[in-house]
């Protein structure tokens, strides 16, 4: 008679083992993303066992860099912060077209702003709202009756960023490089009047700047 042996789970598994595993089955795969019913049929791990630590299985997925390919109620935020993304990676307004995730330029689809906002076109006009209701957050304000007012932070927060950029039509001011001309350009947004030396981090203080350029600039500076 063979011998009679009990096989017992493993508990507390090391999240290194799990996301590790999680990996080895996407590559497996040839995917950048697993399903629950896939990762059931190769995986060494239950899924509960996911579900436990991660609470979601799309959270799993992001910790261990994958895609979440399924992931629900993406806040508007997000979903113009890569519009952002999108429109100063191409040095242009992007079209829809442009969304496809295959092309590099947008970590959401185009199905994903239209089944939002109802249409591409919506989805621009609603980006547009944010930004204009940005530019009037970070304007500034005046107090009756005093003449202190207090400093805007040195950091420039990728919504006025996105507006400085959108602005100079994703141009460099000094040199007139830009993404639409040459991919491998990438644009800052700078301080005209350096912060060190009083300059606020608003948009008339503000400009496009190539990454050559900003360098070039602060060499300057320090010389």
């Amino acid at each position: 008679m063979s011998d009679f042996r009990i096989k017992l789970r493993r508990r507390n598994i090391p999240e290194e083992d799990l996301l590790a595993d999680l990996k080895r089955v996407a590559s497996e795969l040839s995917k950048n993303t697993v399903t629950t019913a896939e990762y059931d049929a190769r995986g060494q791990f239950g899924v509960n066992t996911f579900l436990r630590r991660f609470k979601q299985w799309n959270l799993a997925l992001q910790r261990a860099g994958l895609e979440a390919p399924n992931r629900q109620n993406i806040p508007d935020a997000e979903l113009f912060e890569n519009l952002a993304n999108a429109w100063t990676s191409l040095g242009r307004q992007p079209f829809g077209r442009d969304m496809d995730k295959a092309h590099g330029h947008s970590k959401f689809s185009l199905g994903t702003y239209e089944d939002r906002f109802g249409s591409w076109n919506k989805a621009l006009l609603a980006f547009e709202s944010f930004i204009r209701a940005g530019q009037a957050e970070a304007a500034p304000s005046s107090r009756t009756g005093t003449t202190s007012r207090r400093r805007t932070g040195s950091k420039i927060n990728w919504r006025l960023r996105a507006q400085v950029l959108i602005r100079d039509s994703c141009i460099c001011q000094m040199c007139g490089a830009s993404p639409a001309k040459n991919p491998d350009i990438t644009l800052h947004a700078d301080h005209v009047v350096p912060w060190s030396k009083g300059g606020e981090t608003i948009l008339d203080n503000l400009r496009t700047l190539c990454l050559k350029c900003n360098i070039g600039k602060s060499d300057m500076h320090i010389a």
